[in-house]
């Protein structure tokens, strides 16, 4: 058996990605114990409490602390009873199976005290490792079922099975967009004309003032309200990039484009039309519901699509690139239904 989940525990670590889009989680878990048969001990219901604080940039995801109880243990041949108590901290790593189904493996160490000590069962410290599973019903629950295995420092084995549920606290931070805002130019007031005595004025030389455009998009810089255009970008009359935000309700979890949404394809291929030097860059986002490495991936996916609903209309593919942000660039809040209807979206600009 300790081989098994060891193994377990070690394969998945390769398989897949770490999940969890808040700050903490309370669990509360019932389950049992099965006792290693030189202990003396029926196997008896074991009642607990954990709370665990995700953290960023390490190996693992969350740190949890957590109390179990077994009460009125029964001895094997005897009528004595004990109380169990047990005191662990775990670390634990959590895998994505879906974007509500996570698998997970923990290590950890703890402390059991026994209430009736009998037949060499002592207090004692242990370590521990297990694997378990946690299924999110909504964003604020989730159900959980885990197997753990404990080694006590004397050597004493135990095989514990529990199932829970758990409830999340506190949202993660997601970064918000800056807000540009226009550089102030200063004129400077003209110098006055110094007299000169007993000497006709000379005629000043016409200067021919060539005006500025300094981010070089073809509009001048008094015309110009986004004076930081990337170099290459198709811009509209006001200087600014012109890009087309496609709000394109995808299925629950899907990224195939719906058929009725074609024909909002054609203002694309129109700009394509017009000026065929340019080249098509397709940006994908979605809400901030699932973890952020599988909002990655959705975004993708539905860039791609995008691209491929084009290329069915006559758009040549060489000319199409595209690229997911995930959840990392929102316009608008993602508390409520119409902000996350308005992140998740396929952004279009343009490219000499």
């Amino acid at each position: 058996m300790k081989k098994v989940l060891l193994s377990l525990l070690i394969l998945t670590s390769f398989l897949f990605a770490s999940q969890g889009d808040h700050k903490s989680e309370l669990s509360v878990t019932v389950g049992g114990v099965k006792p290693e048969g030189n202990l003396d001990l029926k196997n008896e219901l074991n009642l607990g409490l954990r709370y665990g604080v995700y953290v960023q940039d390490m190996f693992f995801d969350v740190v949890e602390g957590g109390f179990e109880r077994e009460s009125g243990v029964k001895y094997d041949n005897v009528s004595n009873k004990t109380d169990i108590n047990r005191f662990f901290v775990n670390l634990v790593k959590e895998y994505d199976l879906s974007k509500d189904t996570a698998l997970y493996g923990l290590v950890g160490v703890g402390y059991e005290d026994y209430r009736n000590p009998m037949f060499g069962n002592e207090d004692d410290g242990f370590l521990q490792y297990g694997v378990g599973v946690k299924q999110w019903i909504t964003e604020q629950f989730a159900l959980k079922a885990e197997v753990r295995h404990g080694i006590t420092f004397g050597g004493d084995n135990n095989l514990f099975y529990n199932v829970g549920f758990v409830i999340p606290f506190g949202k993660k931070e997601t970064t918000k967009m800056p807000i540009k805002s226009e550089p102030i130019v200063m004129k400077k007031k003209p110098e006055p004309k110094k007299m000169v005595k007993k000497e006709e004025p000379k005629p000043e030389p016409v200067v021919i003032v060539t005006p500025k455009d300094d981010d070089n998009d073809g509009v001048i810089n008094t015309k110009d309200h986004c004076l930081n255009t990337p170099a290459g970008k198709l811009v509209e009359t006001n200087g600014c990039m012109k890009v087309i935000t496609l709000h394109i309700n995808f299925d629950n979890d899907k990224y195939d484009v719906p058929s009725k949404y074609t024909e909002i394809f054609n203002q694309v291929t129109d700009v394509v039309k017009e000026d065929n030097n340019y080249k098509i860059s397709l940006a994908g986002h979605t809400d901030s519901r699932g973890s952020v490495a599988y909002n990655q991936k959705l975004s993708e996916k539905r860039a791609d699509a995008v691209k491929k609903a084009l290329v069915k209309l006559g758009v040549d593919s060489n000319i199409i690139t595209t690229k997911g942000y995930g959840e990392s660039k929102p316009v608008a809040s993602n508390n409520t239904d119409e902000g996350r209807a308005e992140n998740r979206r396929v952004e279009v600009s343009f490219d000499k």
